[in-house]
């Protein structure tokens, strides 16, 4: 029986910087500490609040290895890891594993735009396969007013067929009346493997 553990809250969190724009490293894992002791389930760190895209691969992983060296539960953690590259995408979330994270918000792969569903599956399934790693969960990160890029209800319920065990859940940041049916393609998968009834939808 396969357990889902996204369920609760997970906190999107900002990214301190310092006066030179280099991440606060002791900063950021107290950030993330005190949403947890607040009562928060989790954190969705190195997402769109934690401006991301604005810092390089290195800068990053640091800040992933400072959290979780700072004793911050990795299993707490669900960093942002996905780029406009596939093969930097695939070693964030590589990385993300390596120190004990196993649950990543994706974006889809943005900046050209008008990208097919057969293509943005392909290159979600050539990332998921290059990671081939059982422990990795996917939440999908529908965002498409930054992204450019839109999450069809299509194109999710295929990537869910393809990745049931891995392909977990969807962040639904647009806010329209589509949203329902993309997170009912998720509660009715997991519900059929897991027989509990869990709402993997983030907002």
């Amino acid at each position: 029986m396969t357990k889902f553990a996204i369920t609760g809250v997970f906190s999107a969190a900002a990214t301190p910087i310092n006066a030179d724009l280099s991440p606060d490293h002791a900063l950021l894992a107290k950030h993330c500490q005190r949403l947890l002791d607040e009562g928060c389930h989790g954190v969705a760190l190195l997402g769109t609040t934690g401006e991301a895209n604005s810092f390089s691969l290195g800068e990053r992983k640091a800040m992933l290895e400072s959290v979780v060296k700072a004793g911050v539960a990795a299993n707490k953690l669900m960093p942002g890891t996905g780029v406009a590259a596939i093969p930097e995408t695939i070693e964030l979330t590589r990385h993300a594993l390596s120190v004990g994270i196993d649950k990543v918000v994706m974006l889809p792969p943005f900046y050209y735009k008008g990208v097919s569903d057969d293509g943005l599956f392909d290159t979600y399934a050539c990332i998921l396969e290059g990671i081939a790693d059982d422990r990795l969960k996917v939440v999908l990160y529908h965002i498409p007013q930054v992204s450019g890029i839109a999450l069809s209800v299509e194109l999710v319920g295929r990537l869910v067929e393809a990745f049931p065990k891995t392909v977990v859940g969807i962040k639904e940041s647009k806010g329209e009346s589509r949203a329902s049916t993309r997170r009912q393609l998720f509660e009715t998968r997991h519900r059929n493997i897991s027989k509990d009834k869990i709402y993997p939808l983030l907002t």
